[in-house]
């Protein structure tokens, strides 16, 4: 039998190597390319039967490679299976369907799967190119194949009546050929009133001299029924009906179907299991760095500064870990953003090290950074992502490093078409890992050893939040490490130089010295006590009239009585949320006065909903005074 042909289109070299490792059989050839053009060359030149597209790639994405060749009839009919590291999520697998993909492969690629399903795509494959030979029979009024194993029909244009239709009706719908020939084929059919087939005699969609494809659903064995796919051509007045059996490919259908409504359920459950933690976490939270910042304003000895600097740490790195949770279940989703912007990388390196630098001194290691001096002033980039990736190596290489230095490296290697390529380092001279405990560092959860978490701490999502936020910014986190040796993790990022100049970094004011709004009335509606009191404390510091309540309803009662120029609402509260709070003072209480959300969640739907429900602005429990400060300068400015 003639070997199937197959296009493997991937933007990386590597991932072709990987896909032709995994498909080296003798009953496959393979075409691979990194270009999209060169692609397109090769189908034209060759009977491809099946394409396995990588989705994202420079130039031509492989959706938009997808339809090319889907609209162009010489190549229409190539099985297409996307190949993607994207993202499960149902806008990505819909969108690949609608342009005539029949499945997804999702990275990394399991072979026992990937073989699986090519063997799958060359039995499809084959059998199509069966019926488009079968087809073409028909096309050149060739005599009816009574052999075949579709069922082959002749059939009578006004009346549906059935001329002819070869012994196949006896093994797909299990009668005789003489038991139907003279009826109608419409009578076969489970629902005749509503079928395509219907459509296509009724309104004689035939006569145009198209092949005409249908599909729908014929009593079988039993009454059961079956999904037949019908190619159905006019010639020399006669009906030429191709019947071919699509059970198995509706039943794949139904399946991915499923599997999507089950993935979009558990999407769901995930979204609110997450928001739920977010709130539960967030809210206490809040609390604890809240009462860090009034009591860093007050007169403490130096022993009890202390302990709030180890109190405002933990609650950082709490936070900290919470963050990442999300980061990486947005990420996952596909629902997660890269910023660029103009960034003075010096002035991000300096401020990287001056924050480690406590930790480093408390372990007597010395902490450096070199940053060549060929590297423009200001680089476009998501200055706070390439912060959190670099701050997770650095914390990383602190904590498995008893002696010797950090080092915190920015190299210039050369200038490209596309921008400037820098490569980010962050070395030391610590423990070290076996090229073993190094393939599972990047995963979700992974430590290098079982002992890492209990020796040294960590919920191991530190390198994987850096490895997913440096790819999404287009490089690779990679390492070079030995036990007992040090490590070095490096990237590589193409990055633009900026016209404008980079912001820098400044130190944030204190709560107690900021501007304040004397005189400006404030309803503010938190069900959390301790919430509540940072709020009255900020609030009353800023020379705001607060009112207090509880809940929602409570908020709704004091605004029938009285005027505010600022409302704050929690979003989750007992007997009536924020959002439907909000939602009645505008509709119901035809309220004006801005409204600000306070949320305990980061989730983006929770900001869309406070937008929809009426509310100006939002922000996310913990939060900085002064950005509470910023948001409710805004908001009053509304009023003016």
């Amino acid at each position: 039998m003639e070997n199937t042909k197959i296009l493997l289109l991937d933007d990386r070299e590597e991932n072709l190597i990987s896909l032709r490792a995994i498909l080296n059989r003798d009953d496959i050839e393979i075409f691979a390319t990194t270009s999209p053009n060169e692609a397109l060359r090769l189908v034209w030149e060759n009977e491809i039967a099946v394409a396995l597209v990588d989705v994202q790639m420079p130039g031509m994405d492989g959706f938009e490679f997808a339809e090319t060749l889907f609209s162009n009839p010489k190549t229409r009919e190539i099985l297409v299976v996307f190949v993607t590291a994207i993202s499960k999520e149902t806008t990505y697998a819909v969108r690949g369907l609608k342009t005539g993909a029949i499945d997804y492969l999702y990275k990394p690629l399991d072979p026992y799967i990937t073989n699986a399903k090519v063997d799958s795509l060359i039995r499809l494959a084959r059998s199509q190119k069966e019926i488009r030979e079968k087809n073409r029979l028909l096309e050149n009024y060739a005599t009816i194949v009574i052999n075949s194993p579709d069922m082959i029909a002749t059939v009578e244009p006004e009346t549906g009546k059935i001329a002819s239709i070869n012994p196949s009706i006896q093994t797909i719908l299990g009668l005789s050929p003489a038991n139907v020939t003279g009826g109608t084929i419409l009578d076969l059919l489970v629902d005749p009133l509503n079928s395509e087939l219907r459509e296509v005699l009724v309104k004689r969609t035939y006569a145009s001299g198209d092949t005409i494809v249908v599909e729908d659903r014929f009593f079988g064995r039993l009454r059961q029924p079956v999904w037949l796919e019908l190619r159905i051509m006019y010639r020399n007045r006669l009906l030429f009906v191709n019947l071919h059996d699509i059970e198995k490919r509706k039943a794949h259908e139904r399946a991915l179907m499923d599997a999507q409504a089950q993935a979009e359920k558990a999407r769901k459950v995930k979204e609110a299991f997450l928001a739920n933690m977010s709130h539960e976490i967030r809210t206490p939270l809040n609390g604890i760095i809240g009462l860090g910042n009034l009591l860093s304003a007050t007169e403490l000895s130096q022993s009890q500064r202390d302990l709030l600097e180890m109190l405002q740490q933990s609650s950082g790195s709490l936070l900290n870990i919470l963050n990442d949770i999300l980061d990486i279940s947005k990420i996952d989703e596909g629902k997660f953003s890269i910023i660029p912007a103009s960034t003075d990388l010096r002035s991000l390196g300096k401020g990287i090290v001056d924050l480690m630098k406590f930790k480093a001194d408390e372990k007597r290691l010395e902490i450096r950074l070199d940053i060549d001096p060929k590297i423009p002033g200001s680089i476009l980039v998501d200055g706070m992502r390439l912060t959190q990736i670099l701050l997770n190596l650095v914390g990383n290489a602190l904590k498995f490093t008893h002696e010797g230095n950090i080092q915190v490296k920015f190299e210039y290697v050369s200038e490209v078409q596309q921008g400037h390529k820098i490569k980010f380092h962050v070395n030391d001279t610590g423990i070290g890992m076996s090229s073993e405990q190094i393939a599972n560092i990047f995963s979700e959860y992974g430590q290098a050893t079982e002992n890492t978490s209990r020796q040294y701490g960590g919920t191991g999502l530190g390198l994987t939040i850096s490895q997913k936020l440096t790819r999404l910014m287009g490089g690779e986190l990679e390492v070079n490490s030995r036990l007992n040796g040090g490590s070095q993790f490096f990237f590589t990022l193409v990055l633009q130089e900026s016209q404008e100049k980079a912001n820098d970094n400044r130190t944030p004011i204190a709560f107690q010295d900021l501007p304040t709004f004397e005189g400006q009335r404030v309803l503010v509606a938190e069900d959390n006590p301790v919430n509540a009191l940072l709020l009255k404390k900020y609030l009353r510091t800023w020379g705001l009239v607060a009112t207090l309540v509880e809940n929602g309803k409570d908020a709704v009662d004091v605004l029938r009585e009285q005027q505010f120029d600022l409302i704050i609402l929690d979003t989750r509260m007992p007997e009536m949320d924020g959002f439907q709070t909000a939602r009645y003072a505008r509709q119901e209480l035809a309220v004006t006065t801005p409204i600000l959300s306070l949320s305990a969640t980061v989730l983006p739907e929770e900001v869309r909903q406070a937008f929809e429900s009426g509310m100006n602005d939002a922000l996310s429990k913990p939060f900085e005074p002064e950005k509470l400060h910023n948001k409710i300068n805004h908001l009053l400015s509304l009023n003016a």
